[in-house]
């Protein structure tokens, strides 16, 4: 269309040009002009029946305004002795006894009006040829419509031609514009649609190109700017027509996954409905639903009208078997009353047991408070495990570490892991420092450190663990620890993390309030986790002794030793050994023909949680 539309134009502005390099050299002689029996050569205006002509003999343009005009000089309606062009305001009629109008040169019609010219030879006499444009309509009529000149015509004009009638049509012109309001009652700004194209009379309008406009959607055509009737394509026209575009706002909706899969925006209309993409997925997550903050506070309404764009955030919730609430302590919430405690729905605690001072000697120091918050903890029936805040910077340091941790430990038995503090000192401004912060170690330095405490630890028979935050994680030692086996403690204070590594701690808060307690507390979740199946189980007999051995799983807090008797009777629970490490088992009272299976356990507040049977043996 557009091509069209451009060829057009060039033919257009061709046959005017071709008008006024004709009429030029003649423009500077005098042209006598007649309008009726009324001579206008010099210029003026004069009535015609109920309208008006009115000449301008500089431009020689002759301006009929519904006008009817009757035979006059020579026998023609209009006479002019050179070319002429004629400006058309309405409906105009010529009569000529001869012709209606005569011109001895080029004629040209333009305007936004009709002019019916006709006499009794014939309805136009023109010595050059005959030009119609603009919006103009001519019928000319006699026994010839047209004597001595011919009709120049563009192909978007209208012809209907015979021996005696002579219709033209010039196109009428379709306007493409914006509604100025989309389609639902917003008023629009910006740059906006503005095009102009020709249509053939008496044709309908073909169907333009989609246009576009950046944050919309293009609603279709219509006929009004208030968009309440789509636009006719099937109807023929021959008027200028405006046809307009209707703009539907496009609402846009993101989504934040929160470490989950990438969800692409969704987008709608305004005032409509989104239709939400799939779930995203996180590994060891159950996708919660989307939240309107990122304090996850408020659930997104699906079913709601969106009026804005908007980004949501996905809420998840850890897998886990159970989840536990639980504390960290230190000398620094005084004295506490555990009994207050273990009533307000706390169901593990771990308690500081010492530190390393972070100044360069680094020496090794007991918190004051340890055991008198150790025992009350337990004596209050609380799941109980230790920290020691660790400024280590080899792995010397870091087994010296647990050694000390292991001697304060002596005689105590606890339920959840010794774990190492790997943090970088801090001051109360937030600003770094210390012996560890000064070695500036590698992430796998610090990973080293890690796994020699928890090594360490695990020998001493307890299980052991690491509380990091998630920058040091992310370093090589979250993944070291995952390789290893040995249970991460999330430091990372927020409504849900981003970390997607494993871990079955998390310190979520360090301003919690928890009764028995004055002042702020660090509160805790703790994600337990069915064990896998213990695997390796192997049976030796010496010396009417059973001795047992299975391969070591990971995150156990002990095992669970089953025996069935010589018998066959079936098994029942003999014995438990405590700590991932405790992978051997000694049966000083076993007759011989028993048999055995071995499984791992997990436990909060006493409730066992336990993986799949191994092989028996015996």
């Amino acid at each position: 269309m557009k091509r069209i539309r451009n060829t057009i134009a060039a033919l257009f502005l061709a046959l005017i040009c071709a008008v006024l390099l004709h009429g030029g050299a003649a423009f500077d002689q005098p042209c006598r002009v007649w309008v009726g029996d009324t001579d206008l050569s010099a210029g003026g205006s004069c009535r015609a029946g109920g309208g008006t002509a009115e000449y301008d003999p500089v431009s020689r343009t002759l301006t009929l305004t519904d006008a009817e005009i009757t035979s006059g000089f020579r026998g023609s309606g209009v006479f002019s002795e050179s070319s002429l062009t004629i400006r058309l305001q309405g409906s105009s009629h010529i009569t000529g006894e001869i012709s209606g109008i005569t011109v001895l040169g080029r004629l040209s019609i333009y305007g936004g009006g009709s002019l019916h010219a006709e006499g009794g030879v014939g309805g136009l006499s023109v010595r050059d040829s005959v030009l119609v444009f603009d919006a103009a309509e001519l019928l000319a009529q006699g026994r010839r419509a047209l004597r001595w000149g011919e009709l120049h015509a563009s192909p978007m004009d209208t012809v209907e031609q015979t021996v005696g009638s002579l219709r033209a049509k010039a196109p009428y012109t379709v306007t493409l514009q914006d509604a100025g309001q989309d389609a639902a009652g917003h008023l629009l700004y910006g740059p906006g649609l503005f095009e102009r194209f020709q249509v053939r009379m008496d044709e309908a309008v073909p169907m333009p190109n989609t246009p576009s406009r950046e944050g919309y959607w293009f609603g279709g055509w219509y006929e009004d700017a208030q968009l309440s009737a789509p636009f006719d394509f099937s109807r023929p026209r021959s008027e200028d027509t405006a046809v307009y575009a209707c703009w539907i706002q496009i609402i846009t909706l993101s989504f934040d996954s929160w470490s989950g899969s990438e969800v692409s925006p969704v987008h709608t209309a305004w005032g409509e409905a989104p239709v939400l993409p799939p779930a995203p997925q996180r590994e060891g997550y159950r996708f919660a639903g989307w939240y309107t903050d990122s304090g996850l506070s408020a659930a997104f309404d699906e079913s709601a009208a969106m009026t804005a764009d908007r980004l949501v955030y996905a809420r998840w919730e850890k897998e886990a078997a159970a989840v536990a609430r639980g504390i960290d302590v230190a000398r620094y919430q005084g004295e506490i009353d555990w009994e207050a405690v273990r009533a307000d729905g706390v169901d593990f605690v771990f308690i500081r047991a010492g530190y390393r001072g972070y100044g360069e000697e680094g020496s090794l120091n007991t918190d004051d408070n340890f055991l008198v918050n150790l025992e009350g903890a337990q004596a209050a029936g609380l799941d109980t495990g230790v920290y020691f805040f660790s400024q280590a910077i080899t792995p010397l340091e870091a087994e010296a570490e647990a050694d000390y941790l292991l001697q304060l430990l002596e005689g105590y038995q606890l339920e959840l892991p010794v774990v190492m503090d790997y943090e970088l000192a801090s001051t109360p401004s937030g600003g770094l420092l210390g012996r560890l912060y000064d070695a500036d170690l590698s992430g796998s330095q610090h990973a080293n450190n890690c796994l020699a405490f928890c090594r360490a630890v695990e020998a001493g028979g307890y299980n052991a663990a690491v509380y990091a935050g998630v920058s040091m994680l992310e370093d090589r030692v979250g993944q070291a620890l995952e390789e290893a086996g040995y249970p991460v403690w999330l430091a990372n204070w927020t409504v849900q993390s981003r970390y997607n590594g494993s871990y079955d701690y998390w310190q979520y808060s360090a301003s919690g309030r928890i009764d028995g307690i004055t002042g702020d507390v660090d509160l805790n979740l703790r994600y337990v986790q069915e064990p896998e199946q213990v695997e390796g189980l192997t049976l030796s007999r010496y010396d009417n002794v059973n001795f047992l051995f299975w391969d070591r799983v990971p995150g156990a807090e002990g095992y669970i030793i089953y025996r069935s008797e010589p018998d066959g009777s079936g098994f029942g629970e003999y014995a438990r050994r405590s700590g991932a490490g405790g992978v051997t088992f000694s049966d000083y009272e076993a007759p011989e023909g028993c048999r055995y299976l071995v499984c791992a356990y997990q436990s909060v507040c006493g409730k066992d949680y336990r993986g799949p049977f191994s092989e028996s043996v015996g």
